[in-house]
């Protein structure tokens, strides 16, 4: 965190099969449990008849993702194919292809470690590649309608397909947003090492990266120099994937400790904006107080955040802010100020929640906003 906010994730599904069961997200046609199975991280689809299919429910509706499938299938026999479909109806279908053709003077094998189907609306592409990171394009057709999309097993043969990993991301790219004109943003791996740079163009407000030809998800984080000549870089590594829109904005991290009812240990909770949290219990007859251990962490490698306020925007005046003082609360207000948050350092606070009268002691909640907001130099 620190240097970019997650605006839109790019994940829209991912399996390794490790799971003994089918994700309920696919939809099997026929409904044949034998010509199928989940075993060992891959998933096997076995040859027959009629032709077996397997779609995704999910991306019928998705307009804009890339989807890879990592795939052993090495059919002997004529007539069988395994892939990828977009089955719209009859007449209007696609299909990336893995097969032996038998019309050269010796029968070559059509088959990829790797398949890709890239949807742009009502256009779709499919590329093959050797080690999913450099990927070279099959062909390109147009269809319209609303497409069921995913996997599909052809023929009458002794060679299942065993797809081994399947991702699905809304792009290739990574996207920082928020950014003005000059702005320099450099993506760095999680050695701390620049390895691409890009400038915010006139009349653009963002910049992307291609992360095909990185290890996914990707280690690492970003830097960003304005302008003016300040500069941002976060201490911490992160995961990012492809397809994700990250806006530049410069915060503290805030987080909260939450208890480990096995161990009575603590473990530290960060939190994302404008996400739900929910902060634990408050029943009749137990304690009608409850305080929950805060901090706000300078994720930064130079630079210090002042005056960094927290402020309890909505919600009831069942729940209060105090600072922290040798390790117990300070007094309690409404809104608390750190002067000076220095790089890597943490501003600790507690956060104080009244049990709710109620006659339901079921229904009843507390629930509330927290603002943070400051200044970095």
């Amino acid at each position: 965190m620190g240097v970019t906010r997650l605006k839109e994730s790019g994940r829209i599904y991912e399996d390794d099969f490790n799971n003994p069961s089918l994700d309920p997200k696919w939809e099997v046609l026929p409904d044949d449990s034998t010509r199928y199975e989940v075993s060992g991280g891959n998933l096997v689809l076995k040859h027959g008849a009629p032709t077996l299919y397997m779609f995704l429910k999910p991306l019928t509706a998705e307009k804009a993702f890339v989807m890879d499938v990592k795939n052993s299938y090495n059919p002997d026999t004529e007539g069988c194919y395994g892939g990828i479909v977009v089955f719209i109806d009859e007449h209007n279908y696609m299909e990336i292809e893995e097969f032996l053709d038998t019309s050269l003077p010796t029968p070559l094998l059509k088959t990829y470690p790797w398949i890709r189907l890239v949807r742009d609306y009502n256009y779709y592409s499919a590329y093959w590649s050797d080690d999913g990171a450099v990927w070279n394009l099959i062909g390109s057709v147009e269809l319209s309608g609303t497409p069921k999309i995913g996997l599909y097993l052809r023929g009458d043969g002794d060679h299942p397909m065993v797809v081994e990993y399947i991702r699905i991301n809304k792009g290739t790219n990574v996207t920082v947003d928020n950014l003005t004109k000059g702005t320099i943003v450099d993506l760095i791996d999680s050695n701390g090492m620049v390895i691409e740079s890009r400038v915010c163009k006139n009349q653009e407000t963002l910049v992307s990266f291609n992360l095909d030809k990185y290890p996914y998800p990707f280690l690492g984080n970003f830097g960003v120099g304005l302008t003016d000549g300040n500069r941002y870089q976060a201490m911490d590594t992160m995961k990012v994937y492809k397809g994700d829109h990250l806006y530049f904005e410069v915060t503290p991290d805030l987080y909260y400790k939450e208890s480990n009812p096995d161990t009575g240990s603590y473990f530290d909770v960060l939190l994302m904006p404008n996400t739900d949290r929910f902060l634990g219990y408050l029943t009749a007859g137990g304690a009608a107080i409850q305080e929950v251990q805060m901090f706000a962490k300078n994720p930064m490698m130079m630079g210090d955040f002042k005056n960094v306020t927290f402020a309890l925007t909505a919600g009831t005046d069942k729940v209060q802010l105090a600072p922290d003082v040798g390790g117990v609360p300070g007094v309690y207000s409404y809104s608390i100020t750190a002067f000076k948050i220095e790089p890597g350092q943490s501003y600790k606070f507690w956060l104080r929640m009244a049990r709710e009268e109620s006659e339901d002691r079921y229904t009843s909640q507390v629930k509330f906003s927290l603002k943070m907001y400051s200044t970095y130099l």
